[in-house]
This record gives C-alpha cells, structure tokens and sequence, in this order.
C-alpha cells in the first residue's frame, strides 16, 4: 500500500517536472531542430532528461532583467527601511 502511493505520487511529480519543461522548452522558442531535440530527449529519459535540460538552460534577457530589478527594488526597500524594525521608539 505505501509503494503504491509512493510510486503513484513519484508519477504525479514526475508527470509535473515533464509538463513544467516542455512548456518551457516550446515557449522559448529555441527552432524546430533543437525544440524537437530537447523533447526527444525528455521522453526518452524522462527525469534525467529534464533535469539535464534545467541545468544547461541559459535565462533568457527578461529573465536576467526581472532579476535585476528585483534586486534593486530589494535593496531601495531595505534602504529605505529603518534600521531598528521593531517599532519601539526610544
């Protein structure tokens, strides 16, 4: 009974990592070629193939963008902030 929710849960995570890179992977738009590629390989080694996938995948300019404005929004936020947060005045 617990393998067979363990294997059933495993297939559901597996079945999300799958579904989360190939929309990835179409949404990019990397070319016919590579596209096909990189599904293939996906199906043919499901985990091993996205995870492969994940680690070689370079962020695209908007991604790097937002993380940068991210960053800074961060740091004016802190600035901005007072350093005692505790809100009890001397």
């Amino acid at each position: 009974m617990f393998f067979e929710i363990a294997g059933g849960l495993l297939g559901l995570i597996l079945l999300v990592i799958w579904v989360l890179t190939i929309v990835d992977i179409v949404r990019r738009h990397l070319g016919a070629a590579k596209t096909a590629a990189w599904i293939l390989i996906i199906i043919i080694l499901p985990f091993v193939g996205a995870l492969l996938y994940w680690i070689m995948r370079k962020p695209t300019a908007d991604e790097v963008q937002r993380q940068v404005d991210n960053e800074r929004a961060m740091r004016d936020s802190a600035h901005n902030r007072p350093f005692d947060s505790t809100s009890i005045a001397p």
